[in-house]
């Protein structure tokens, strides 16, 4: 399976169209995945929040009782529910007002700008994120790409056997699942901050640039692989990482040789795909 691309699959029961934002659903009809996000951004809007990001989308979502996997859900904010791309129809989906913010595209919404919340721009690949103690906030901490990773194995059939408390920097495999016969033991790693995070430097700022600790946390997670790959000789072994480009120039020239020794290298992107490194 090495080099193969994974993603997250997509939610076939969405094609469904939706009459208007803020239908109520019939009775004794199941309501899609396109229906559970909509009605979500109609509640958040209700409540003065004209912005939101995936994230606070599929958490009202969960609040409301959504009953698809959030792999599922972020497929459609990102990608089926878009009107300003053409994929869904005028009023019947969402609008992408700045990268990871969105707003509900209803029939009878206003054409004014939306009112634009305060938030921290989501940074470009290698640059230097936020402090740490915020960082959980960030699709490229280590725990959001850790339930990236694992959301997308649930949705292909793995059952989780292990999932490592990255808050608290549980030691041990980050993520251990199986199915059937299949063993996969995955390390997981994020991308760096620029401040100390906990210690006597704790919010002090690091004299080492996030590019060169990336290749630190690339190095690190590389030993612990061939460890793991040592201890486990019948296991899948994958090292994870968010998919900035430092992680991904690293992967591509340590690809092969890394595939020989029974190593594989997945890259999760801000979307929450998940997809294999390949050689440049």
């Amino acid at each position: 399976m090495h080099g193969t691309i994974l993603v997250s699959p997509r939610d076939a029961s969405s094609a469904r169209p939706i009459e208007g934002a803020r239908q109520v659903q019939a009775k004794g009809q199941p309501m899609t995945a396109r229906d559970e996000l909509i009605q979500a951004a109609a509640s958040l809007e209700s409540k003065g929040q004209q912005t939101f990001s995936p994230a606070e989308l599929i958490a009202e979502a969960r609040r409301r009782g959504a009953r698809y996997p959030d792999s599922t859900l972020r497929t459609q904010i990102t990608s089926g529910l878009r009107t300003d791309q053409g994929i869904a129809a005028r009023g019947q989906g969402l609008v992408r007002v700045d990268r990871g913010e969105y707003r509900l595209d209803s029939a009878g919404a206003s054409t004014a700008p939306p009112v634009r919340r305060p938030r921290i721009p989501t940074p470009r690949a290698d640059l230097p994120p936020p402090p740490e103690d915020a960082a959980h906030r960030y699709w490229f901490w280590e725990g959001n790409v850790q339930d990236a990773v694992v959301r997308m194995l649930t949705a292909d059939g793995w059952s989780i056997v292990r999932v490592a408390d990255t808050r608290t920097k549980e030691a041990g495999v980050d993520v251990e699942a199986r199915r059937g016969h299949e063993h996969l033991l995955i390390e997981v790693k994020g991308y760096p901050s620029t401040i100390y995070s906990s210690g006597p430097k704790k919010g002090q700022p690091k004299p080492t640039g996030t590019a060169t600790q990336a290749r630190t946390y690339f190095a690190g997670a590389l030993l612990t692989g061939m460890l793991m790959r040592s201890g486990n000789p019948d296991a899948r072994v994958v090292l994870a990482f968010p998919a900035f480009s430092t992680f991904e120039t690293l992967a591509g020239r340590i690809l092969d040789p890394a595939t020989r020794a029974g190593l594989e290298v997945w890259l999760v992107t801000e979307s929450g795909e998940v997809r294999g490194a390949h050689t440049p």
